[in-house]
């Protein structure tokens, strides 16, 4: 059998580094094996077990809860019965959810079909798990707010103007721009001024969405594979003005 290295499983499994390295800090998933050099090495045991973890946390189960599941099997059941009734009051909820973004949209100055025609045939897929995800936040309140007032125009504009600054990541990206330099702040303000025509961002706040970028790979694909230089970026940016990047809180 071959050990493979963070880098390697965190490839086999379509996870981050970032995120193996969370689940051994909380002891969730911790290497057999560390070279001399303390460079983490995953056993196929070890890739066995980041595989059901994956598979708990898809069915909504907290990750210390997934780790006592692993730990003492027995209780894997008893986990299971209580996600599903989570479960099926959350499909309650979002059917109940789904038509009243259906109410709000029909009120719109810009129609479900000239959204889709500007964001893709995706937006409603992505509007509902956006809601599932934050919709009793007030940051959705907010941005609610702002898009009923929006017009086709006003959302070709932010959707050209989203994809103008990723034209500019991508060409700083290139050009070797350096974290912390002043075309590289340049961008993370600029980054964070998009943010902020949908709602009030903070430098904390910030970070927080750009390490989600990261994580998950549609909004990686929306930065063209650039997100993780774009969190250099913003990290960098964000420890001049005070944010303690170990311990970020959304605020």
């Amino acid at each position: 059998m071959t050990d493979r290295t963070i880098g390697e499983a965190a490839e086999l499994l379509g996870v981050t580094t970032r995120t193996l390295r969370h689940w051994d800090s909380i002891g969730l998933l911790q290497p057999s094996w560390r070279t001399t050099t303390d460079y983490r090495l995953y056993t196929e045991n070890d890739v066995e077990r980041a595989l059901q973890i994956l598979i708990y946390r898809a069915a909504g189960i907290a990750l210390k809860d997934i780790a006592q599941v692993l730990d003492q099997p027995d209780s894997a059941n008893q986990h299971l019965r209580r996600q599903r009734e989570l479960l099926v009051e959350q499909i309650g909820q979002l059917h109940r959810m789904v038509r009243a973004v259906d109410e709000i949209l029909g009120k719109d100055t810009i129609s479900v079909k000239e959204k889709i025609e500007i964001f893709g045939e995706d937006l409603p897929k992505y509007q509902e798990e956006a809601f599932q995800r934050w919709g009793d936040t007030p940051e959705w309140k907010e941005s609610q707010k702002i898009q009923e007032k929006m017009t086709k125009e006003d959302f070709q504009k932010a959707k050209d103007e989203h994809e103008g600054f990723v034209e500019k990541l991508f060409d700083a990206s290139l050009r070797g721009i350096a974290p912390g330099s002043a075309e590289g702040n340049e961008l993370a303000l600029a980054h964070r001024a998009s943010i902020g025509q949908w709602y009030t961002v903070s430098a904390n706040k910030q970070v927080i969405l750009a390490r989600m970028y990261v994580e998950d790979e549609r909004f990686n694909e929306t930065y063209k594979g650039h997100a993780s230089y774009l969190l250099t970026l913003i990290e960098a940016l964000a420890q001049v003005e005070g944010v303690n990047l170990e311990n970020v809180e959304w605020e």
